[in-house]
């Protein structure tokens, strides 16, 4: 569901390690984060006949909390659990200005100034540089925080108490064929932000991205979204951008 934006891991035949941010054509964090489509911005939320009243009353108060945001760096833990075996735990950092995303995690380093993206890996001390494209079903970055905004019906789950806060639960299923069979959101109840983004795959895999900080409207260069070939002199650069005719 979201971008191979991390190293892609197989869990009982899925990459959905990675799911929560695919919105580049090499990586599918297929199917939140994560990881919003780089190329929306933040925009309001569009109710639906279909959709939970409760739920939808929720998710604009959420929506108008990051709308008021020009930039937004993260820190989040990503847990996989897998329907058999030990549950994974990563920890990451994502900083968003509008369409642009950078998301930092493993080994790896991707970069999205809403044309290209650029995948560097520390371990093959090589860089992979791409067009940007949104799939289908995919999710970025920005999606995060944004996610309800895509092609979801909303349902209200109630309320919960985790670690002492409250939060409200609701759930989103995909309107289109996915991989997925739904998204949990945790809405901090007391700061009407979004703390957990939880996606169940049909497998029974469950991929958890949970924001363990959170800092908004910090002073982000546009270049800051944006490979610097010329100070990795030692990096590989692998170019697929398809060249356009003169």
């Amino acid at each position: 569901m979201i971008y191979e934006i991390l190293k892609v891991k197989k869990i009982d035949g899925n990459r959905s390690g990675l799911s929560l941010f695919r919105a580049m054509d090499r990586v599918g964090f297929q199917g939140m984060l994560l990881f919003c489509l780089c190329v929306l911005s933040i925009v309001g939320l569009k109710a639906q006949q279909q959709n939970d009243p409760k739920a939808e009353a929720i998710l604009k108060k959420v929506s108008s909390v990051y709308q008021s945001y020009s930039t937004i760096k993260a820190s989040f833990t990503l847990t996989t659990t897998p329907v058999s075996g030990r549950a994974s735990v990563e920890k990451g950092n994502v900083w968003l200005k509008g369409k642009k995303f950078r998301l930092d995690y493993g080994s790896q380093e991707i970069y999205c100034n809403s044309i290209f993206t650029w995948t560097y890996s520390t371990e093959d001390a090589e860089v992979t540089k791409e067009n940007f494209k949104l799939r289908d079903n995919s999710i970025t970055p920005n999606e995060i925080f944004t996610i309800y905004n895509k092609g979801f019906k909303s349902k209200y789950e109630g309320p919960i108490v985790r670690n002492g806060k409250n939060y409200d639960v609701i759930q989103l299923v995909p309107k289109n064929a996915a991989n997925y069979s739904y998204v949990k959101l945790e809405i901090d109840k007391s700061t009407n932000k979004i703390q957990r983004v939880i996606q169940h795959y049909k497998n029974g895999t469950e991929v958890a991205i949970e924001v363990t900080i959170l800092t908004p409207n910090t002073a982000l260069a546009d270049t800051f979204f944006e490979w610097n070939m010329a100070a990795h002199s030692d990096v590989t650069l692998v170019d697929l951008t398809k060249k356009k005719k003169p």
